[in-house]
């Protein structure tokens, strides 16, 4: 079975994608009392999470939180969401806990790390190293030979020419 932490936004993608991969959904996890169900899906406080069957999927946005979230619960047994309306190559390596979106295009030899997020229609070009913790907005576009440290958070609509380097926990948003 499969938990989903988290019941905001983030996690009715995450519910949308688990639904399109026919994973069978037990609940979501979160701290709001507020929050009773997601799409039918009950919303518990705390759950007792069977380290041996059961998977858990971090779906909270912000990656500093993720991460603490991840470090707090290392236990847990994580899986990716991978939607099936998104170009990931078999040459490519995409770590556990990672949500990637309808329309993203992963290229051969990108390696995708831990509990990153990437973004509908997000592209990203060969041999990038993308790594744990990273979230990458829709519709952005990395080139290749890229690499983007941990914890860093890549707006929508950015394009990140090839051979770059961004530094860890960096933001990089668009200017409106």
């Amino acid at each position: 079975m499969l938990y989903i932490y988290g019941a905001t936004a983030h996690a009715k993608v995450a519910v949308e994608t688990a639904e399109e991969l026919k994973l069978d959904i037990a609940g979501l996890i979160d701290k709001s009392l507020l929050i009773t169900d997601v799409f039918d899906y009950p919303v518990e406080l705390h759950q007792e999470i069977n380290q041996e069957e059961d998977m858990v999927f971090v779906a909270v946005l912000d990656s500093g939180l993720r991460q603490r979230i991840v470090s707090e619960n290392c236990f847990w047994k994580y899986c990716s969401l991978i939607h099936p309306k998104a170009h990931v190559s078999k040459r490519a390596d995409i770590g556990k806990g990672t949500l990637i979106l309808p329309g993203a295009s992963i290229a051969p030899d990108v390696q995708i790390g831990n509990h990153c997020v990437i973004g509908s229609n997000a592209v990203i070009a060969s041999n990038t190293i993308v790594e744990d913790f990273v979230t990458i907005g829709p519709n952005s576009s990395i080139g290749s030979n890229v690499l983007i440290g941990s914890g860093s958070e890549i707006s929508a609509n950015i394009h990140i020419s090839a051979e770059e380097t961004i530094e860890k926990n960096s933001y990089i948003m668009s200017v409106q």
